[in-house]
């Protein structure tokens, strides 16, 4: 994907040629948790996951960012705090382009249209971390399976919804782990809720 095609600078009259785009290999650490945001990152190809760490030691996926979504974004006006919630681990070779956050602040005040795309951007990030927080307030895996399911329908327009990620990925967002995701959508299954296979989950109409 080019820079120009990303949501984010989609119709904008911005001059990226000078932008840096680095290749990095897989399982490379951009940034690690805690450490302060600088920059504006945009991938371009490739994945990276924001992994979290407990007290205990166990680490967690917070989200996949795939080609054309950014990291960095929401931290750029911060007043309290810069620093990356997770640590950015590439999954494959990824390419990311890194905009330092004065240089981006200067594209934002130049062009109007850059200044909309970003702002619909985070827009749309703030109302998925409200649906993140009523999905993770469900009481059982089920009810959480059952809440992403109703809002995966209403975005396709279906009740066979197509997976866009693997079922680990779909266990990190549920915040539970693959065997049990595994157990409860067997155990739905069964029950006649729903049929699934590695790419789509289909919900059974009653």
């Amino acid at each position: 994907m080019k820079l120009s095609e990303t949501r984010l600078f989609k119709n904008t009259r911005v001059d990226l040629s000078n932008v840096n785009i680095i290749e990095f290999p897989s399982k490379f650490t951009i940034a690690t948790e805690g450490e302060q945001s600088l920059k504006l990152g945009i991938v371009l190809e490739g994945k990276v996951r924001v992994k979290a760490y407990s007290l205990g030691g166990k680490n967690f996926t917070l989200n996949t960012l795939r080609p054309g979504q950014c990291f960095g974004d929401v931290l750029i006006y911060g007043k309290k705090d810069k620093s990356y919630p997770g640590s950015l681990i590439t999954k494959g070779i990824t390419k990311v382009a890194l905009i330092p956050n004065d240089i981006f602040e200067q594209f934002l005040l130049n062009d109007k249209d850059l200044l909309m795309n970003y702002l619909a951007l985070l827009s749309e990030k703030a109302y998925e971390m409200n649906m993140k927080s009523k999905l993770l307030s469900q009481d059982s895996i089920r009810d959480k399976i059952l809440f992403w399911l109703q809002q995966e329908r209403l975005e396709q327009n279906s009740n066979i919804i197509e997976l866009k990620m693997s079922k680990e990925e779909l266990a990190n967002l549920l915040f539970t782990q693959r065997p049990s995701l595994s157990r409860e959508l067997m155990k739905m299954r069964d029950e006649g809720l729903i049929e699934f296979d590695r790419h789509t989950i289909s919900i059974k109409q009653k």
